[in-house]
């Protein structure tokens, strides 16, 4: 009888593993994307894309992913803009690993950066971002893009002319002090004598 029981036992374990019932768990990928190779799919998916150069890329306490793994933040000097408002200097966060869905950016590298924007911040998560030097196909389709906005001339030429003005207007303090300074200096010699 007992010889009975334990052959029943070891079938219904057999039966329960074979059907996924009594199994251990698996590693799983953290992260599955779905990446279309149309470049315009690509860009209409994208809340910015732009072609720059990585001048830092470091670790950040911004956290905009779900899953465990850290934050990259990667600043860039960018050339030309294709879609988005996007500054001459600009941040990206990404995940620490292309396993989280993250980009590998290197410092000094040229990318052609495919961006969403979450909050605030602009994420290259599951994105068509690529190396410059692998993005021709990229560029070619997407043709010609415009410089990032620069700071407004006029802007700029208020800003020297109030710098200029403040130091003019100490200049010509300075200048009436020292008339003020030379009358009364003349006043006193003249009512001595």
């Amino acid at each position: 009888m007992a010889n009975k029981k334990i052959w029943m036992c070891i079938a219904l374990i057999l039966v329960l593993s074979t059907t996924g019932l009594f199994s251990f768990p698996t590693a799983a990928n953290a992260c599955i994307c779905v990446k279309s190779d149309a470049v315009l799919e690509n860009k209409s998916s994208s809340d910015a894309v732009f072609e720059g150069t990585a001048t830092s890329v470091k670790a950040s306490s911004l956290s905009v992913f779900r899953s465990d793994g850290k934050t990259i933040k990667a600043s860039f000097q960018v050339n030309e803009v294709w879609k988005g408002h996007v500054a001459p200097s600009i941040e990206v966060l990404t995940a620490d690993a292309e396993d989280s869905c993250g980009f590998a950016f290197k410092e000094g590298e040229r990318y052609l950066v495919y961006a969403t924007a979450t909050g605030k911040s602009l994420v290259a998560s599951c994105s068509a971002t690529v190396l410059l030097s692998d993005a021709g196909e990229h560029i070619e389709l997407l043709g010609s893009g415009s410089l990032p906005p620069q700071p407004d001339r006029v802007e700029q030429v208020v800003k020297d002319s109030n710098s200029g003005l403040f130091f003019l207007s100490i200049g010509a303090a300075a200048a009436l002090a020292i008339i003020i300074l030379f009358f009364c200096k003349r006043k006193q010699i003249k009512s001595r004598t």
